[in-house]
């Protein structure tokens, strides 16, 4: 598994890191003032978006009078009220925080305080590096993704390869002013990627492709060329005036119209018979090209044979590459166009909505261990949707009281058999079947462990974490580790051993072409809540599957969305207001992480 931002994150997920990308390039040390066509095409279009749910939603409110209503050929001409307005020169005042960053756990609103009077820097780039010193050789502290706003001290350093200046953030750290804008009113920052909503479950709205083949556009394609990259859209349009053309005909009475066919057929026999040679057809000169991957008919039974670098082959101006059906996107906003639902995602590219489905993560969360709770916990695993708990007198048994999927059981620590099944005891004391819950069990104290340190304690056998500040348990839940297998190429056990918490990312891109045989390539936009421990090992939310207190991942810790939301803003090093992913450094050390068996 690979990061997509190979400077922002080194490593994927898993033991199979995927292919290396090549390092991002600086950024230039001239001011950004001009973009491509294709991305100002987009922003223009953007302009009219909104922020509803995967997938297909409606017109944005307001913009359904400014959308052309008719199929359009060539490049599209946009209405005078989705081109975006000029950049401002009055001063910028201070904007509310992104949404969804107020009430988030060790995060406090993105506002300056109430006697601050300086700029906000807000990132146009793709992304912005945070830096210790006001220079890229400097050690990298963490990074702001675009959209990003953080308050900065007016007058930066101008320095030969920054040539808008160095901008020292009031928390610390320095970034390049080439990479974004103190103007707030700037079309760039209008148009910029929306904020991670830490408020919801997941961070971004997020949609599961449904076909092989669907393209993920560098701008907004006019008619004509989603017919060129969309060949089915013509084909089902044709199917469609056919399937018209017949019922038409049959509702003028003409149901035979389809006996004669048999005619050619009766005289290809009669002339068969009487000696007489058919006429063939010629072959052409010219074999018939070959069919891209997405449009093969034995495709379905190749499909592990297909790699990531693939997807691009067929890359030009207009088409950035195309997805298989399993692919997630992170949703940054929804729009129509000619007559069509889009996606705009938070990588910037577009592709069309009725391609996909909507996701929604696990809203399974797990305990803090403060007045009902302690430890021992239990938690209702596996194919169970509902366990009883029994009360056992001498030889009898009966039912004592119902628990749901994931409810957390109090336990006290006592166990017993009974008719060769075990039993663990509630705090009420009744019973429960110790097979039918995961127990948490965490391992020793770390050696030098200070006071009200925090730490994460990973057990893979009983597939549970429990937090701690020092040696005292503050939360508890269940995982997914890495499938185990005998066979090498399969197998992607989680290792043990103690790490500290290297980077944590609010959301990261994971994809890979898979490291065994029948192993299919994947793809998932900002997965969410990373931090990264050892290597290409992290914990991590999942919101594409919900068996939690199973094993199910490529060597990762996976963490329902709340659960890795918590863990993250529990854990160290704390994410500085604005920023999108930090690193642990000697002064600000990342949490310990402890995986054991």
């Amino acid at each position: 598994m690979k990061i997509t931002e190979k400077w922002i994150a080194p490593a994927g997920c898993g033991k199979n890191p995927g292919k290396a990308l090549p390092r991002m390039p600086r950024p230039s040390t001239r001011p950004r003032t001009v973009r491509p066509l294709a991305w100002a095409l987009l922003l223009a279009t953007l302009a009219g978006c909104d922020r509803s749910p995967p997938p297909g939603a409606e017109t944005a409110p307001g913009a359904s009078s400014a959308l052309p209503t008719r199929p359009q050929a060539g490049s599209p001409t946009l209405p005078k009220e989705l081109v975006a307005p000029k950049a401002s020169a009055q001063a910028a005042t201070p904007v509310a925080a992104p949404a969804g960053s107020e009430g988030a756990p060790g995060v406090g609103p993105v506002v300056p305080p109430a006697d601050y009077k300086g700029p906000w820097l807000a990132i146009t780039a793709s992304a912005a590096g945070v830096y210790g010193e006001a220079s890229f050789e400097a050690k990298k502290l963490g990074y702001i993704r675009n959209g990003g706003r953080v308050a900065v001290e007016a007058n930066p350093a101008v320095k030969k390869n920054c040539t808008s200046g160095w901008y020292k953030l009031l928390g610390g750290g320095f970034v390049c002013g080439n990479l974004g804008t103190t103007d707030l009113n700037h079309p760039d920052v209008k148009f910029a990627t929306q904020a991670p909503n830490l408020d919801e479950v997941l961070p971004y709205p997020y949609a599961r492709n449904a076909k092989n083949g669907t393209p993920l556009y560098k701008s907004v394609p006019s008619r004509e060329q989603m017919e060129k990259y969309e060949p089915y859209l013509k084909a089902k349009e044709e199917e469609s005036t056919a399937e018209d053309e017949r019922k038409k005909k049959a509702k003028d009475g003409n149901a035979d119209a389809g006996a004669p066919s048999a005619l050619p057929a009766r005289l290809d026999a009669a002339l068969a018979d009487a000696g007489v040679a058919l006429p063939t057809v010629q072959e052409s000169a010219d074999p018939e090209p070959e069919k891209p991957w997405w449009q093969r008919d034995d495709m379905k039974d190749r499909m592990h044979e297909l790699k990531l670098d693939q997807l691009s082959e067929d890359a030009d101006a207009i088409l950035a590459k195309r997805m298989v059906s399993g692919f997630y996107v992170a949703v940054d906003k929804t729009f129509r166009w000619n007559n069509r639902s889009w996606y705009k995602t938070t990588r910037g590219l577009v592709t069309p909505s009725d391609r996909f489905w909507q996701t929604s993560g696990s809203k399974f969360k797990g305990v803090e261990l403060t007045g009902d709770f302690k430890l021992p916990m239990g938690f209702v695993f596996g194919g169970n949707k509902s366990i009883s708990s029994y009360t056992i007198e001498g030889d009898k048994i009966k039912p004592a009281k119902t628990y749901e999927h994931f409810a957390p059981v109090q336990l006290t620590g006592k166990e017993q058999e009974f008719h060769n099944t075990k039993y663990a005891e509630t705090a009420d004391g009744s019973w429960v079947k110790r097979a039918q819950i995961r127990t948490t069990s965490p391992g020793p104290l770390p050696v030098d462990l200070k006071p009200n340190e925090r730490w994460i304690d990973v057990n893979l056998t009983t597939q549970t974490v429990v937090a701690f500040e020092g040696d005292k348990a503050i939360y508890a839940t269940l995982i997914s580790s890495g499938k185990e297998s005998k066979i090498k190429d399969k197998d992607h056990r989680t290792p043990t051993g103690e790490w500290r918490i290297r980077e944590k990312h609010i959301t990261t891109t994971m994809d890979g072409d898979g490291s065994a045989a029948g192993d299919l390539p994947y793809s998932i936009e900002d997965v969410p809540y990373v931090m990264y421990f050892f290597r290409s090992y992290a914990t991590h939310g999942a919101f594409w599957h919900s068996n939690f207190g199973m094993q199910m991942s490529h060597g990762c810790v996976n963490l329902s969305p709340l659960d890795a939301k918590y863990l993250f803003f529990f854990a160290d090093p704390p994410l500085p207001k604005g920023w999108h992913g930090v690193h642990a450094t000697d002064a600000n050390p990342g949490s310990r992480v402890v995986v054991h068996l």
